[in-house]
Parts: C-alpha cells; structure tokens; sequence
C-alpha cells in the first residue's frame, strides 16, 4: 500500500444471526445494518485513497474483524451504484482477481499489474502450502517450549477414540497439565470455511479434547463459537511466509499495507495471552 493509504475504521460487532456466514443475504432477514455502515466506511476510506486500486480480499482483510461477507457485498453495491468502478483479472489457472477502484481514477492499470505480480506470486501453490507448514511448525514449536507434549501430528485418534465420520484430521494434539487440545493452524488471508469449522469442533468433542484454533483472522462469531465448545481462538494477525520469501514480505507489506512476516519464532505475547486463559482452565 502506498504510504497515502488510510486504513478504516468501523464497528466490529459481530452478527447476530447464528446460520449466516459468507454467503449471499438470504431472502427473508431484515437487511443488515452492517453493510451500510461497511459501505460508507468504504466512501470514507475510497475518499482518502482516491489515488489507489486494492482488490477484493485485500480490501476485506483491511476491514477486519467484520464479516468478509459484509465489507465483498458493499463493495459490490458501491460498483453497481457507480461510486467504484472495478475490472477483473486472470490471477492463476481459471481463477480471477476483482480490482477495485475510485470512478476518478484514471491511470490505474499499472498500480493494478504491479499488485496482481504479487498476488500472483503469493498464490503459488508451492508457496501457499510452504506458508501452511511453516505455521504449523512454529506455533508446534512454540507450544513444545512451554511444556506441551504432542499426541501426534495429522491425526483424527486420541487415547482409544478414532474418528471416521469424514477423512479430516487436526494438525497437532498436545497436552499439558492434563489439559489436551487439537489444534488447527489457519495461515490465510481467508477465514476457514464455516464447514470445516463445525467439523473440528465436532471432532475435537468427540475425542474429548479441547479445540485450540490458531488462526490469522477470524470473525468473532466464529471465535463465539469456538468458545462456546470450551476451546480457544488464538489469532496471530500477520500471515507467516518461510525464511526464504523476505523480498516478497517485504512487497506484500509496502505494496499491498497488508501484514506479513518471516519469524523464526512465534512472538512469546501470542502465546503468553493463550497460557494466561490455559492456566484458568481445568482438566
């Protein structure tokens, strides 16, 4: 992001509506008073940064912890009322980019290939499993330096329960001090899918452990809910890239304002803030 750019502010109450997740607005709920406020934060923000092009998810991510639901539909409802104008772009295989952009702006198209470079190179599969990984390992690290022991790795079994309701598995178990957790470490710009969500904390119910969800983002409806199953959301914010992508961290950074690091540990606050609930918690 250029140094121009504004971040947004805006309400971060989550929805109340326990069955609407990222999906289109069902017919039949009152229409939410969530996306007009998403929609002149976007006036506000596109006001400040009328000199610029974001895309979809970078856009989303900036107006976080809202829905990303939310601040997509009001950016779509902004292009179809004409106040943002908006062009697509082949990003890797079939998919596409939605660049997104003031009515105003004219010179545009280099600000846009010079980001679409990036996303693309981010997008690599080889990287985005790498980011995955690297994760995985420095959170499992992390948590063994504070006297974690692990139950396995890729696992669905704990103690003398399988499960086999579907082919999922949680990425870690660890206990200490008689408290088990499964983990699962989301390193993404997206939330994890709703789906995928219910699944784990089935799982982890039915195993009898406590779900531990390590994620870079996440709503705070999702986070109720993980709460609500007696585990604990840890989110981390900036999205882990491995030691070798420092110049790309450092484009994602400066080119696109959004948060990205290249750590060779977990900062201790993240798992400070997570021992302090564990140490409340009973076996």
């Amino acid at each position: 992001m250029s140094a121009a750019t504004t971040q947004p502010m805006i309400d971060d109450e989550f929805l109340d509506y326990e069955d609407i997740y990222e999906a289109e607005w069902p017919a039949g709920f009152p229409r939410d008073s969530k996306v007009d406020e998403a929609k002149q934060a976007l006036k506000d923000f596109f006001a400040k940064n009328s000199e610029d092009v974001f895309y979809m998810q970078q856009l989303e991510v900036f107006f976080e912890p809202v829905f990303h639901w939310i601040t997509s539909t009001a950016i779509n409802e902004l292009i179809d009322e004409g106040f943002l104008k908006s062009e697509e772009r082949p990003l890797l295989g079939s998919t596409t980019i939605k660049f997104v952009f003031n009515k105003g702006h004219r010179y545009y198209k280099r600000q846009m290939y010079e980001k679409l470079q990036i996303v693309r190179e981010y997008s690599r599969p080889e990287i985005a499993s790498a980011c995955g990984r690297q994760a995985e390992v420095l959170f499992f690290n992390a948590l063994a330096d504070r006297g974690f022991s692990s139950h396995g790795q890729n696992t669905n079994e704990f103690g003398s329960k399988r499960w086999t309701e579907t082919d999922h598995d949680l990425d870690f178990i660890v206990e200490r001090d008689g408290k088990v957790y499964g983990a699962e470490v989301k390193n993404k710009w997206g939330y994890i899918d709703k789906d995928e969500l219910d699944i784990k904390l089935r799982m982890c119910n039915f195993l009898g452990i406590k779900p531990l969800f390590i994620m870079r983002g996440s709503p705070k409806h999702y986070n109720y809910m993980i709460i609500k199953a007696g585990g604990y959301a840890m989110i981390f914010e900036a999205q882990i890239y491995p030691f070798g992508q420092k110049d790309l961290v450092k484009r994602i950074k400066e080119k696109l304002g959004l948060k990205a690091d290249c750590p060779r540990a977990i900062p201790d606050g993240i798992i400070d803030r997570f021992m302090g609930w564990h140490n409340t918690q009973k076996a």
